[in-house]
């Protein structure tokens, strides 16, 4: 079973965030957690993914790039939309961090929750750190309706994955570099259950999951589309069938 060696320590942090026609916010959000990290003061990265978006996404991230004294930021970008897990694991491969964090870009999880993150892999021997909405002490903000699409989809995956996290879906997550080299080959999904695979894959290959509570408000606006539900279902059955019959996530990496 791997584990990771408690002893060491993370040098650098690599932020890495998928983004999708985020025009609207884009440069906010990259001279915020710019901002932050360095007033952290951690050495630490910040990797762009523009998932083909078709708006001016990619230009306005230049633009701000151009204006900020950070030489740590790397945008890439390729023109299909392929997903956010897509996005994810393209940018990780650009990542000299041995943390890799995973931040939604449109920062609906205040940049505060980038401390706990890295404090957590700091104190820990924790191999996935994952922000949960539904941590008794998370400050979660949403409607009656997606509280309970958000804990439908969980039971699913307890009932056909054996995930144990009361949340798979938040989009902040910090995982080490030596446990994604290992997970990273024998992922799928690529859109909507990105999380639930790779939660399945690291809980599959011994790895130590820990949740953490969302301490700054996390405010849940969109809604789920009937077609993106079932969607999701889909991917569900598949990541169970990959699990349990094909035996996908115990594989050991090509060397």
């Amino acid at each position: 079973m791997p584990k990771y060696q408690s002893e060491t320590k993370p040098k650098k942090i690599s932020v890495i965030m998928p983004v999708y026609n985020g025009e609207t916010f884009i440069e906010r959000s990259i001279k915020r957690v710019s901002d932050y990290l360095k007033r952290i003061n951690i050495e630490s990265e910040i990797i762009i993914v523009d998932d083909g978006s078709k708006d001016n996404t990619h230009q306005k991230a230049l633009r701000i790039l151009k204006t900020l004294n950070n030489h740590n930021i790397r945008i890439l970008k390729y023109n299909e939309n392929r997903g956010k897990g897509h996005a994810l694991l393209y940018g990780y491969k650009y990542a000299k961090g041995d943390i890799i964090i995973f931040y939604d870009a449109d920062l609906d999880i205040p940049v505060q929750q980038l401390t706990l993150l890295i404090k957590t892999a700091q104190k820990t021997n924790a191999d996935l750190i994952i922000t949960s909405k539904w941590h008794p002490k998370s400050k979660t903000k949403t409607t009656k309706l997606r509280k309970l699409q958000s804990k439908t989809f969980n039971l699913l995956e307890r009932l056909l994955l054996g995930i144990k996290q009361s949340d798979t879906q938040t989009g902040a997550k910090a995982i080490r570099k030596q446990a994604l080299d290992a997970i990273a080959s024998t992922l799928t999904i690529k859109r909507y259950s990105f999380d639930a695979e790779l939660i399945t894959a690291a809980t599959a290959q011994g790895y130590k999951i820990l949740e953490i509570p969302a301490l700054w408000p996390i405010r849940l606006t969109a809604k789920f589309k009937i077609r993106e539900i079932w969607r999701m279902l889909i991917d569900l059955l598949a990541i169970t069938y990959r699990l349990k019959l094909k035996k996908q996530y115990t594989r050991k990496p090509a060397i």
